[in-house]
């Protein structure tokens, strides 16, 4: 099928058809809006390893220091704030998903970008979407909206 903008998408339920009929299906999404309620169909089916997904978490072509490769986010992040037990609570809740997805070299490139940005005096914007649920994401300083303060669900930004 096609959208408005003459891309082509493919709906969850005819991916499942596919690989009920024994076709390889190779999932590259742009959105992952349902993924893990059209993950739980693709078990209920007994279809769960027929397909997979491509990211590209390959640093050594980011143009980056070695610094920031080997950063250790965590106590990045503790030091340059003073967090509470809850915060430090969710700030490790936080990077278990990050690291479950295998984001973690994305943040330390995103924590270099932002060093960059701060450096030269750019101006960026409060927050956006659903980023702003992240609360790794406002203490690195990517948004200006704390998620921690709101009760905002990282869920919603990890789909």
């Amino acid at each position: 099928m096609l959208d408005s903008k003459g891309n082509m998408y493919i709906e969850e339920d005819d991916i499942i058809e596919l690989m009920l009929a024994n076709r390889y299906v190779k999932i590259l999404p742009k959105k992952r809006n349902n993924f893990e309620q059209f993950e739980a169909e693709c078990k209920r089916h007994g279809i769960s390893n027929h397909f997979e997904l491509e990211t590209n978490t390959d640093t050594s072509t980011w143009n980056m220091p070695n610094e920031y490769r080997q950063l250790n986010v965590r106590d990045f992040i503790l030091s340059k704030h003073k967090l509470n037990m809850e915060q430090i609570a969710r700030l490790d809740m936080e990077l278990v998903e990050y690291e479950k997805r295998n984001l973690l070299d994305l943040i330390r490139f995103l924590i270099y970008f932002i060093d960059v940005v701060k450096q030269n005096n750019v101006i960026y914007g409060v927050g956006r979407g659903s980023s702003v649920s992240s609360y790794v994401l406002y203490l690195i300083g990517i948004h200006r909206i704390d998620s921690f303060k709101y009760n905002l669900d990282i869920k919603e930004f990890l789909r």
